[in-house]
């Protein structure tokens, strides 16, 4: 009887200690899982601080940048892509207090985490939207955004086949007065408000821009070798106020 006793006596004690080990386990798991939600709402925060645009690189991930960076290299009259901004590309604002914010994070996995954002502009605008993190060469960035039931990757992807379809079938004289308006006056190289003054790398990629419309442009039927001497020129022109 004292040896059965005894045995279950040891029996209850291994199981308590093994509940308690379980119960510190599940502590430990949902304190590392809540250190790591503030790591990620630290970074979050970090990029905030920092221009969409300029500051891209450091932003995104390798491929929605470059996704980003083809959409916008292309465009056709006043039909920009405006790419990431934390504001939505909102071109209009109601109230000084406006901002985004943080609503909640969602860690998927070691490489993937979702942020729930919110933009917030006094009674205009109240516009949630995700971020979808990845986590690329040890660095939380953004690798895509999700809003009104689409998301940046497809709008970039959107956003340059419409631009090879413009290229390719609008009238070619309209593309062409377009293309030949796309050359800075002189006084723009000279004067300090203006983006090209003393900025060679504004003016390379005016260049760039204007080498990658003309290729588009070499898709539609009404393209001529005239239309492309006229271009040629004008990037020559462009390209002798690099310094």
């Amino acid at each position: 009887m004292k040896k059965t006793l005894v045995a279950v006596v040891a029996f209850l004690a291994v199981m308590a200690m093994a509940c308690q080990n379980t119960g510190n386990g599940g502590n430990e798991t949902a304190s590392k899982e809540k250190e790591n939600e503030a790591q990620i709402k630290q970074r979050v925060e970090q990029m905030m601080q920092m221009h969409e645009l300029f500051d891209a690189d450091k932003i995104l991930t390798t491929e929605l940048l470059a996704m980003q960076e083809k959409a916008q290299s292309v465009h056709f009259w006043a039909d920009f892509f405006p790419g990431f901004q934390w504001d939505l590309a909102v071109q209009d604002a109601c109230s000084e207090n406006r901002e985004a914010r943080i609503e909640g994070i969602t860690p998927v996995d070691s490489l993937h985490c979702d942020v729930a954002m919110r933009y917030v502009d006094s009674t205009c605008y109240d516009a949630p939207y995700t971020l979808k993190l990845l986590k690329e060469n040890g660095e939380w960035r953004i690798d895509d955004v999700l809003f009104n039931e689409t998301s940046l990757r497809e709008d970039c992807k959107d956003f340059y086949e419409d631009m090879v379809d413009a290229f390719g079938t609008e009238d070619p004289k309209e593309i062409m007065e377009f293309m030949v308006g796309e050359e800075p006056l002189e006084e723009n190289y000279t004067d300090p408000q203006c983006i090209y003054y003393n900025n060679p790398d504004a003016v390379k990629d005016l260049v760039q821009g204007i080498k990658n419309c003309h290729e588009l442009f070499k898709q539609n039927p009404g393209y001529t070798e005239e239309y492309g001497k006229q271009i040629d020129a004008m990037i020559e022109r462009i390209v002798a106020h690099i310094q």
